[in-house]
C-alpha cells in the first residue's frame, strides 16, 4: 500500500502505517484502557495538571511515511492543528497485550529512530513497568518496577523543563 492510499483510508479505524504496510489493530480491551487511564492520571498528578498526555493518538512522520498509535504519549506541546502528533514525544508508552513482539522489538526500534525521549513498557501479565531512556544507538533501561521494587523516581523532559515524580506500580497495575 502506498502512503497516499493509506492517507485516503476512512477515519475511525485504528490503522498504523510502517514499512509500506497498513497495520490494523483490534480495539483495546477495557482492562488495557483502564491501565492507560490510570497511567495518564498518575503522570498528570506527578508532573502537573498542565502536562500534555495523549491517549491512543496518532504520531505521524509524513517524510518517513510512518505513523503509529502509541497507547500513551507525554508531549512537549499539543499538536498545532489538534489532529496528530508530528514532533517526537517526551515519553511513549506501550501496554503489552497480544502483540508483545511488535511492542518490544518493532515499535521500540521505530520509536527510537523517530526521536522519542523515553520508551515505557507496561506489562500487565508480568506485573512490571520498564522505563527506557534514549541512548545514541538504542534504548537504555533506567528503571524496572516489579512487585518487589514497586516505585521509581522518574524524570520527564529536557533541560530546564525536566520534572521529577515517583511512579508507583500499584497505582497503575492493580
Amino acid at each position: 500500500m502506498s502512503w497516499d492510499e493509506f492517507l485516503a483510508l476512512p477515519d475511525g479505524d485504528r490503522v498504523e502505517f510502517t514499512q509500506g504496510r497498513a497495520v490494523v489493530s483490534p480495539p483495546p480491551t477495557f482492562a488495557h484502557q483502564e491501565i492507560c487511564l490510570r497511567l495518564r492520571d498518575a503522570l498528570r498528578a506527578g508532573l502537573g495538571t498542565d502536562t500534555i498526555v495523549a491517549v491512543a493518538t496518532g504520531w505521524v512522520d509524513a517524510a518517513e511515511q510512518w505513523t503509529r498509535i502509541p497507547d500513551l504519549m507525554v508531549l512537549g506541546r499539543a499538536p498545532a492543528d489538534g489532529a496528530v502528533v508530528t514532533e517526537p514525544p517526551l515519553v511513549v508508552v506501550e501496554v503489552l497485550s497480544s502483540n508483545r513482539r511488535s511492542d518490544l522489538v518493532v515499535k521500540a526500534v521505530e520509536y527510537h529512530r523517530e526521536g522519542a525521549g523515553q520508551y515505557w513498557v507496561v506489562d500487565p501479565r508480568d506485573q512490571t513497568i520498564d522505563v527506557f531512556v534514549r541512548a545514541p544507538a538504542a534504548w537504555h533501561r533506567l528503571h524496572r518496577m516489579t512487585v518487589e521494587t514497586p516505585t521509581a523516581e522518574v524524570s520527564v523532559g529536557e533541560g530546564v523543563g525536566v520534572r521529577r515524580f515517583t511512579l508507583r506500580l500499584p497505582d497503575i497495575l492493580r
